[in-house]
Parts: C-alpha cells; structure tokens; sequence
C-alpha cells in the first residue's frame, strides 16, 4: 500500500508519530558521509526545543561537535568516541553523553545506525556544568514504576541539578501499562526500540513499533500499552530541573 500514500505517520499540533517508511535521510555539516533521518526539531513547525535524529554512518564515516549537548546511543554497528584525551568504542546499547563546547570525534568502525539528541545546554544559578557520561543501558539496574516490577525504568543520566535533560528507557511487559494518562510541562522524544503497543496521544491511539518515533508536547496527555508476547521498550528523552520561564521559546538560537 505504499504505492498508494498510506502510513502510520502523523503530525498534530500537540504531537507526532513518525515510522520509518516515511524516514527521509539528508546530510548534516557535521555527519560528513553519514545518511541522516532528522525526526524532530523546531523547523518543522513543532515546539520542540530539541533535536533528535538517527544517523546510518558507513565504516569510516565521522562525525564532529555540534556546539550543543549530545547524547549519543548506538542501535547497531561500532563507533569509536574521542573526547578529552580518551577514548573508547562503543557498541550496541552504549551510549555517551557530551556537554555543549566538548570537543569530540565519533568514528564509525563498521557499519552503524546512533540515535542521538542534541540541545543547547540551560545554565542554572549555582549549578555546575555537567561532564561526560559513558554507559551501557544494559548495564543500568531498572527500577519498578511506581512498584510495578513489570514496568521498569532505567535513568541512563545522573539526576543531577546540573543536567537540563534525561534520557531513560521505560520496558514493559506483555500486557502491562503505564498507571494513568499523564500530563506535564516537560517535552518528549521517543524512540521504539524493541516490542510493540498502543500510544494514546491527546484523545487520539496509535500503534506502535520498533522503529517508531514520537514527539510528545508540553502537556499533550499521554499513556502507553504493551501488546504482542514479548516486552516492549523505548528511549525516552525529557527536559527536566529547569524553571518553565526559564526554557528558550523553541528555537536552538
């Protein structure tokens, strides 16, 4: 049916599902030779006042700092990370965080798809500036939600005053769901990464899967659902320990 212009995609004022039959991929300055499929950010008329993209990098491919935050997380593939004198290969599910002015270099040692989210950092009174964060989300204890051992949160940041954002996973199992809707001034992006199960969106559902992304606004009304046999689980982004007044209008300026 793709002859034919239908998809599970879809952009609403509050928030937007986007599956990977409608990626479109594009080059960055600095992702020279990568393929990259921008998911959200400000340009396309969303709120969003981050960016989150998946870039496909081919074996010796290399990517530079932004300027901004980075948080950068491999699907598949190797990448080599330099960064401060260091440096280190990170595989499937690890993951590396880059304050806003680090130097860096990620180098691609085989073929290999990174999530990543970037942001300008939000400075705050007495708050020192974060430093960088390497980890495996594997390797991160999950913690129950709300005492539901069939709903575990992993947090693969410090929570810490000094980060402006977190970056989870939430992993559910077959059946389970979130308690209730919820409703929040802090933003999401959202990407599927393993499983399956319905999105409820401002009062409308979507099903989702592996792959999927979603864009969550400031107080759209969200709940999830686990379907199929096998646990499901996402990456989840989220600002966070900044004042409402003090976060930037949407743009990255």
């Amino acid at each position: 049916m793709k002859h034919l212009g239908v998809t599970r995609s879809a952009l609403e004022a509050s928030h937007a599902v986007l599956t990977p039959e409608t990626f479109v991929r594009t080059a960055l300055s600095e992702w020279p030779g990568s393929a990259v499929a921008v998911h959200i950010a400000p340009v396309i008329g969303l709120r969003a006042r981050f960016v989150q993209f998946t870039a496909e990098m081919p074996q010796g491919a290399r990517a530079t700092a932004p300027g901004f935050q980075r948080f950068a997380f491999v699907l598949s593939g190797e990448v080599e990370v330099h960064v401060d004198g260091e440096t280190r290969t990170l595989r499937e599910y690890d993951y590396v965080f880059l304050p806003a002015g680090t130097a860096h270099t990620l180098t691609a040692l085989s073929a290999t798809r990174v999530s990543v989210f970037e942001k300008p950092y939000e400075a705050a009174p007495g708050q020192a500036t974060p430093g960088v964060v390497w980890g495996n989300e594997r390797a991160v204890a999950g913690t129950p939600f709300e005492g539901d051992d069939h709903l575990l949160a992993r947090k693969l940041l410090p929570d810490e005053p000094a980060f402006d954002f977190m970056v989870s996973t939430m992993s559910f199992a077959p059946g389970a769901s979130l308690p209730y809707a919820e409703i929040h001034y802090m933003e999401h992006g959202l990407l599927m990464l393993e499983g399956e199960g319905l999105y409820k969106l401002q009062d409308r559902y979507y099903p989702v899967t592996a792959g999927d992304v979603i864009w969550m606004g400031a107080h759209c009304p969200q709940w999830y659902g686990a379907l199929g046999r096998n646990w499901s689980k996402y990456l989840l982004y989220k600002d966070m320990n900044r004042h409402p007044l003090a976060l930037r209008g949407g743009g990255l300026d």
